[in-house]
């Protein structure tokens, strides 16, 4: 793409990948704060991948990648390596959504373990495709590992219902384990918890632990 700018006319021609021309004038509002923005796809063949591609575009938004000084390759700046305590949070909380999965199933059949969704009880599914759902955000370190605020829970209602789940995962916890329980959570969530790489190593290494006793005595099949 080729832009082509006039400053006494005050307007930019872009020149689409596609080849058409089209010109584009940047006018702000009277008095707005809001600057103009830059189309976004191309007026004529309507194809906005090719003109998120141009410079155009890419001089106006982020787009994930950066050349290496050494290679000169692209790569991606969001998967950046983790570090030491990053790794034991996730090796952590990988063998606690193990051990609440396995402990709290629905039901064992030929070895292969089954778990029923606390938010939709008609939804029973192999554990390998259930998710270890938190009542309380796993941003509350000291709810985090608590066996009382977790449960196994279908995916899409884990990932991505959100906010619009809480009250039937509290209503149904609260069932399962009584109201006095669940108002023990919310009184502990804002505990401080140092939550440095000891603290996680500890946590993967009691979970591990815990799960592979259940792993003997329940004879389960491991899916992992």
């Amino acid at each position: 793409m080729q832009i082509i700018a006039y400053p006494t006319m005050n307007e930019i021609k872009i020149t689409c990948k596609c080849g058409r021309v089209f010109t584009w004038i940047p006018v702000q509002r009277y008095n707005s704060t809001i600057k103009p923005k830059a189309p976004t796809e191309c007026r004529i063949c309507k194809n906005k991948k090719l003109l998120a591609q141009s410079n155009f575009s890419n001089g106006n938004k982020r787009t994930g990648y950066k050349t290496c000084e050494c290679t000169g390759k692209r790569k991606s700046i969001f998967n950046r390596p983790k570090n030491s305590k990053q790794k034991a949070m996730q090796l952590a909380d990988l063998w606690f959504s193990r051990y609440i999965r396995i402990k709290y199933h629905y039901k064992i059949q030929n070895g292969d373990v089954f778990c029923q969704c606390i938010v939709s009880p008609a939804i029973i599914k192999l554990a390998q495709n259930m998710d270890n759902g938190h009542l309380f955000s796993r941003k509350f370190m000291s709810l985090r590992y608590h066996e009382f605020n977790c449960r196994p829970q279908n995916r899409s209602s884990n990932r991505f219902s959100g906010e619009s789940d809480h009250y039937t995962f509290k209503e149904n916890l609260k069932k399962q384990i009584g109201a006095d329980r669940v108002n023990e959570l919310e009184t502990i969530r804002n505990q401080e918890v140092n939550a440095d790489y000891d603290f996680f190593i500890q946590k993967a290494a009691k979970f591990k632990k815990l799960t592979n006793e259940l792993i003997a005595d329940l004879r389960i099949n491991k899916w992992w």
